[in-house]
């Protein structure tokens, strides 16, 4: 009977036929591949398996080609996925420094007992994210590690080395949050405002407005009950100024970072924020934000607007020809409601061209989106080109 390999950490432009001829170009009798994809976005989750006909086999290509490099990305194999491991035997290990690539990861964990798998976290361009994951056979071996390796001094960086314990087990153990982040506030909004507008839902330790003046800014509560009770009673609820606030719960930057930049916990959170948020382009320069208030209400109540002018550089110098918009309502009906009415149309009469109106997105999807376009273009090539090779 064959085995099969889990492998990860894959390039989103690595597919099942590049596998096979990888592996087989190194002199291993691989039985097949299997690249796993997301049936909503069609996008690789970034593993796969590698069958072998036989156990010897698939041995000899997790001892010689764990953390081989393919398509720029250093790749993970196991003999089992990541779920099957011990989750007390996994170790998160923090503030690497980024001369450590993913074998040296590997190698200085590994005198403290069997490695399943070491995983260095990358960004696109290759660059470490500065932490990783070790998944020894066991907790002896993780606890060891920890004792050993915690604030020890590598190439000049004193790393951290703890369990990995995942979110949503945190949660469960009853992870709660007192701090709220605050946006959509006036610019001139100050720290004792903030702090008398939230002070009626409990007890806070502080409350203070960005530096920046960016209309942000940050509430902390002394007991989780009542920054809970203070983010559902003003989210989207409370009007500073004519403004909808926009509350929500405040990621420290230590949990934000260790999420894939497509998911992380912030995204996550501004995604939901702005989930009735409208983008217009197109926007006559004689428009004010007056204007463009009363005529996009029509669709429903609007919770905040913003105007800006929409800048070009030509030659090296800056102009602009039309204004961008932000409109974000209290409820997605509305936004919807409002691309039906106004998009492709000449909303202000004396417009150059029609409006275009959508729902806003962030930079985050719509990479993602051009990265999922060309996955799929480059995957239609090569079935175009094995279809033609096998006429």
């Amino acid at each position: 009977m064959g085995v099969s390999l889990y492998i990860g950490n894959l390039s989103p432009k690595t597919f099942d036929l590049d596998l096979y001829k990888h592996f087989k170009s190194k002199g291993y009798a691989i039985a097949g591949v299997k690249v796993m994809f997301s049936k909503e976005s069609r996008q690789s989750r970034g593993y796969g398996y590698l069958n072998f006909y036989a156990d010897e086999e698939a041995q000899r290509c997790l001892e010689e080609m764990n953390n081989a490099v393919i398509d720029g990305k250093q790749i993970v194999l196991s003999k089992k996925k990541d779920k099957d491991f011990d989750s007390k035997a996994n170790v998160l290990v923090r503030n690497l420094p980024k001369e450590m690539d993913q074998k040296g990861l590997s190698d200085l964990f590994s005198k403290y007992g069997n490695i399943k798998s070491a995983k260095l976290e990358v960004f696109q361009d290759g660059q470490s994210r500065g932490f990783g994951y070790i998944q020894f056979e066991t907790q002896e071996s993780a606890e060891k590690a920890i004792k050993e390796l915690n604030n020890s001094n590598q190439h000049g960086k004193k790393i951290e080395v703890q369990c990995h314990v995942k979110k949503e087990d945190r949660e469960e153990q009853g992870e709660k949050y007192t701090n709220l982040f605050i946006q959509n506030l006036p610019h001139d909004f100050s720290d004792d405002e903030l702090k008398k507008l939230f002070s009626q839902y409990g007890a806070i330790g502080s409350a203070s407005v960005n530096l920046k003046k960016n209309g942000t800014g940050f509430v902390s509560f002394k007991s989780h009950e009542d920054a809970k009770t203070a983010l559902e009673a003003t989210h989207m609820k409370t009007k500073v100024k004519e403004q909808s606030i926009l509350v929500s719960q405040h990621i420290q930057r230590k949990e934000n970072d260790l999420a894939p930049s497509a998911s992380n916990p912030i995204i996550k959170n501004q995604k939901e924020a702005f989930k009735s948020n409208i983008f217009v382009r197109f926007i006559p320069k004689d428009v004010t934000e007056e204007q463009l208030k009363a005529k996009f209400s029509e669709a429903g109540s609007i919770a905040s607007i913003k105007l800006k002018d929409h800048m070009q550089t030509i030659n090296g110098e800056a102009f602009s020809n039309y204004k961008i918009g932000y409109v974000l309502y209290d409820d997605v009906q509305s936004a919807q409601r409002c691309i039906k009415m106004f998009d492709e149309q000449n909303v202000f009469g004396f417009a150059q061209k029609p409006l275009s109106v959508d729902f806003w997105q962030s930079q985050v999807d719509l990479k993602q989106q051009t990265e999922e376009k060309n996955a799929a273009n480059l995957k239609q090539l090569i079935n175009y080109v094995m279809s033609q090779n096998k006429a």
